[in-house]
């Protein structure tokens, strides 16, 4: 398995270096290019920005900055690594673009005197790894950060904040369920310790709602994308990781486990939207209704990038990421706002493509990968 990121790879990943997330950024920047001349001037606040969603939008606003299109927005990013952000954006720090600020006691930020027009929270100890390893610790920092950024935003008196949350806070889903909508009341069971993520989310949520602040709730799903983690214990990233450096896919269960997939392109373009449109609902399931598969049929598309390595299924469910059979978010309120233009494949396809550029991948895709549309889609 990796072991991080290396030096090389991480002056290869610098904005703009990577074809397929070059790509990507653009097309952020031009469906999102109404929202996004909101932020002309003004400073927006982003947590996690080092992370596999956050990174996709402090390199977004960054395209947007370079595209002069009027003021330039400032960012404000937490980080536990300064300097790690530093060098991956050091020509914006030098020009006071991105100001990196530091996480205190109990998660506090650390202002400097500045303050913050928008924020979107996507920080999270999110992997299944990450939590299992320290529960306790991960639902803590959970709490203490949300609660922390939710009092940010009421005391800067920011025009709107965004938390990510996740489809963990509903629980299991029933068996007869097809997708689970937004106002379904299930919830995780306490008893287990793998609870402490939707747990901490729910927290998270209910901080959010009663701080006054003006605010909108995005739950996520399963994900692709070319900064996903290798190491985080997903499916997806694991899956390609076996394809490429293994020459074939073994799979924990039998691969009847469903889940709803959305590439980091739509799930960007539709957190902007969210922070800078007109949304309707205060709380909104994210996924992709192309994207919905089995476990098994993911592992065959993977295979097939690949040139059509093996792939073997256990006869047991063990893994945390795979033990609920369903895991599919009813979709109508995103769909009536905005449509996800990136269907599995091409999702896939692209994180690959991406992955092997970089250097994370020793196996290149068999199959070629097409130019990314520009085209406007979605609906607001």
């Amino acid at each position: 398995m990796v072991v991080g990121i290396s030096a090389e790879e991480e002056r290869g990943s610098r904005v703009g270096a990577d074809p397929v997330i070059k790509e990507d950024l653009d097309r952020i920047v031009s469906v999102c290019s109404a929202e996004m001349g909101r932020l002309s001037g003004k400073s927006l606040l982003i947590t996690g920005g080092s992370g596999f969603v956050g990174r996709y939008l402090v390199e977004s606003v960054i395209r947007f900055n370079n595209k002069g299109n009027g003021k330039r927005c400032k960012l404000l990013l937490p980080t536990r690594q300064p300097d790690t952000l530093i060098e991956r954006y050091r020509a914006q720090v030098e020009a006071g673009e991105i100001v990196p600020l530091r996480w205190g006691e109990r998660h506090a930020v650390d202002m400097n005197g500045d303050m913050c027009d928008y924020i979107i929270h996507a920080a999270s100890p999110s992997s299944p790894k990450q939590v299992m390893e320290n529960p306790e610790g991960s639902l803590r920092d959970m709490v203490d950060m949300s609660s922390s950024i939710a009092d940010l935003g009421k005391q800067c008196g920011s025009k709107r904040s965004i938390l990510i949350s996740s489809g963990a806070i509903y629980g299991e889903q029933p068996s007869e369920m097809q997708g689970m909508p937004e106002e379904y009341l299930g919830g995780p069971d306490s008893s287990k310790t793998s609870s402490c993520y939707g747990e901490g989310k729910r927290l998270s949520e209910k901080l959010f709602r009663l701080s006054g602040i003006d605010y909108r709730i995005a739950r996520v799903f399963s994900l692709t994308g070319p900064y996903q983690d290798l190491n985080s214990g997903f499916a997806v990233p694991d899956l390609i990781w076996q394809a490429a450096e293994k020459d074939q896919i073994h799979l924990s269960g039998d691969g009847s486990p469903v889940r709803s997939y959305c590439y980091a392109t739509d799930l960007a373009i539709f957190l902007f939207k969210l922070l800078l449109g007109k949304p309707k609902h205060e709380v909104y399931n994210v996924g992709c209704r192309e994207a919905t598969v089995s476990i098994a049929e993911l592992a065959q598309t993977i295979s097939d990038i690949f040139g059509g390595v093996g792939v073997t299924k256990g006869q047991s469910v063990d893994d945390v990421t795979t033990t609920r059979s369903r895991y599919v978010p009813q979709l109508d309120r995103m769909y009536e706002f905005y449509r996800p233009h990136t269907g599995l494949r091409e999702g896939l396809l692209r994180s690959c493509h991406s992955l092997y550029n970089r250097g994370l991948i020793g196996r290149k895709p068999v199959i070629g990968l097409e130019p990314a549309g520009l085209e406007n889609g979605g609906r607001t």
